[in-house]
């Protein structure tokens, strides 16, 4: 699969070398390439307005966006900056935080909360109101707010789910509808295994990527949304070694020894997991639903009109199917730019329905607002997209400081190392040193 795909995955590969990254970066800001227009600037008259990110999904339609908002506002010039990828793109935004010259929309990374109670964000829900913030899905909102202010909005939500090849698993005597539950997953994974097939193809490397599967199921065992929102701050007594986490690691454990996953889990990149599953190796793949995307450039024809996908597996039967759910992008807004009035004009333009939902249709996007889900066109997208309308989402990222570290001590769990109380105690631990404290 391409590079170039915004994935939530190779976000968090950043996020975790933005642990080490400090105010001394910002003695690299002239070396960013970026405009010379400054914050608060105007160029020809016109107050200038730099959007930051490095969503190249939507590489194509943004000159036309930017072209259309430009002729119907005069008054205003777009400067639209697209990095190769986070990796290359969070150097430059830690500069400009660093430099004090912050671009007018950026997209926050995972350091959104962080910014925004830094003072470098401004908080949307002041500046563009609850009527705007509405129609977004409530997952994206909410890993954006801390203590009532949102500091940023979802650009492309995602969600996650069990695509698999019908073909191997009526082979396999598995079927289509009969996973319900994740017991129902484990049965069907011996019958896989019997072809001589790999039941699911996974990828925990980065072993934060291991917190995709495991992050829902925490969900799965409270059967609260907002519980991890908790666990993610640390928040009101909130901590790994909580009796609910545990029973989580538990459930991933039973999962791992079921069989359900092909051997190296671990060492298995976010490249290699569907590859596995469009060259015939495995009957299904936990993916994201950026995973079209990939699949249209890299596989068959024949197996793009093959393949299907189903809902994450539920913690016993009636039970939702909570699934993996947030904005994998999202765009930020500068609190201090005398050009901010001029960027929200922009970011209200950007999702206003004339422009929003097409742009989300022709990169093959999944849109974070629910009047634009309701207009997508993929009928993979569409299918997807429908579990958030059920509201089976929940949250997946880590956002809180330090959150990230909590995929290393689980990746124990994945490569059969560890135990769930000791997992759960080295979790708690990572995160508090990572955070400092």
């Amino acid at each position: 699969m391409g590079e170039q795909h915004v994935r939530r995955r190779t976000v968090l590969k950043g996020a975790v070398g933005a642990l080490g990254l400090g105010s001394a970066l910002g003695s690299t800001l002239a070396a960013c390439g970026g405009s010379d227009s400054g914050g608060g600037t105007t160029s020809g008259g016109k107050s200038v307005v730099r959007m930051w990110s490095w969503y190249s999904d939507q590489e194509d339609q943004f000159p036309k966006l930017i072209s259309a908002f430009e002729a119907a506002h005069s008054n205003i010039k777009i400067e639209n900056r697209i990095f190769g990828t986070p990796d290359q793109y969070l150097p430059a935004l830690q500069a400009a935080v660093a430099g004090g010259d912050v671009p007018e929309i950026f997209a926050p990374h995972t350091r959104a909360l962080t910014y925004g109670t830094g003072g470098i964000s401004a908080d949307l829900k002041q500046e563009l109101g609850d009527d705007f913030l509405k129609d977004f899905f409530d997952s994206a909102n909410q890993e954006y707010t801390l203590d009532g202010k949102q500091y940023a909005v979802g650009w492309m939500a995602q969600t996650f789910g069990i695509f698999y090849n019908p073909d191997m698993l009526k082979k396999a005597g598995v079927e289509e509808d009969g996973i319900e539950t994740w017991d129902d997953l484990i049965a069907a994974a011996a019958k896989i295994k019997a072809t001589g097939k790999f039941p699911v193809a996974l990828s925990c490397n980065p072993t934060t990527s291991s917190l995709d599967f495991f992050l829902p199921l925490v969900t799965q065992v409270a059967d609260d949304p907002t519980y991890y929102l908790k666990l993610d701050q640390l928040k009101d007594g909130a901590t790994y070694e909580d009796p609910k986490v545990v029973q989580a690691i538990e459930l991933q454990q039973k999962i791992v020894k079921g069989g359900v996953f092909q051997p190296g889990t671990t060492g298995t990149s976010g490249d290699q997991a569907p590859q596995i599953f469009y060259t015939g190796k495995s009957a299904m793949l936990f993916n994201g639903s950026w995973t079209p995307q990939g699949l249209t450039k890299d596989a068959t024809p024949a197996f793009n009109k093959l393949y299907k996908v189903m809902k994450t597996p539920a913690i016993a039967p009636g039970k939702r199917h909570w699934t993996a759910n947030q904005a994998g992008a999202g765009w930020a807004v500068s609190a201090t730019s005398k050009n901010k009035d001029a960027a929200l004009e922009f970011l209200k333009f950007l999702y206003s329905a004339d422009q929003y939902s097409p742009t989300m249709n022709d990169s093959n996007s999944m849109p974070a607002t629910k009047s634009a889900a309701a207009r997508i066109e993929l009928p993979i997208m569409k299918q997807m997209t429908s579990w958030l309308l059920d509201g089976d989402g929940c949250p997946h990222i880590p956002f809180g400081p330090g959150s990230v570290a909590a995929g290393d001590p689980l990746a124990k769990i994945f490569d059969g190392t560890g135990e769930p109380a000791a997992v759960a105690k080295a979790m708690q631990q990572a995160v508090q040193n990572a955070k400092g404290g």
